[in-house]
């Protein structure tokens, strides 16, 4: 006969505080998030990130935001839109821009993230268009789509075409004391 094995060791301290780590992190939000449709605000943004991974699809939107950018050229008088495509090149979520995602989540309730973004627009379009006459104000546009259930959109989605009747200002950066501070005027 063998002797009885020995007992196992208990876990080490390191060990339970990793699970009670991902039982509070993950776990509970998680399942927060199954009963109530997405985790409590007051948990931090990672962890609702994390647990509405969970809760994807519970609820149909009733519409779907979209968002443009509009810069004024030193010398003219009309806004413009700018080349989305060019200046945001990357479509990591689907058919919406990096631009379109950081507005959804932070450009849209926050004036100082897009005051920010503003500079970084008109930085970037001198780095992409040297040669243009430099971006002296930026403006942002917001829009809503209502979404159909009767009729729902055929193909990839595409924002619409921005109209006084479907968009409205966000806001409007006028960059030009800033510019005037930068040696050599900004240029």
């Amino acid at each position: 006969m063998s002797p009885p094995a020995p007992a196992p060791a208990r876990p080490l301290r390191r060990d339970v505080a990793a699970a009670l780590l991902v039982l509070v992190v993950w776990v509970v939000p998680i399942s927060q998030g199954a009963i109530q449709a997405a985790p409590a605000m007051w948990w931090p943004t990672v962890v609702r990130d994390l647990g509405s991974i969970s809760c994807l699809f519970r609820h149909r939107p009733e519409s779907v935001s979209y968002f443009f950018i509009q810069v004024l050229r030193e010398g003219r008088r009309e806004w413009e839109p700018i080349d989305e495509q060019a200046m945001f090149p990357m479509e990591p979520f689907g058919y919406r821009s990096r631009f379109d995602r950081f507005m959804e989540r932070f450009g849209a309730k926050q004036e100082a993230s897009r005051l920010d973004l503003a500079r970084w627009v008109a930085a970037r379009d001198r780095e992409l268009s040297p040669t243009r006459s430099p971006v002296v104000a930026v403006r942002f546009l917001a829009g809503a789509q209502k979404i159909d259930p009767a009729r729902p959109p055929a193909g990839h989605w595409q924002k619409p075409a921005p109209t006084p009747q479907t968009v409205r200002v966000l806001s409007s950066h006028d960059l030009r004391a800033e510019m005037a501070k930068e040696p050599g005027g900004g240029r």
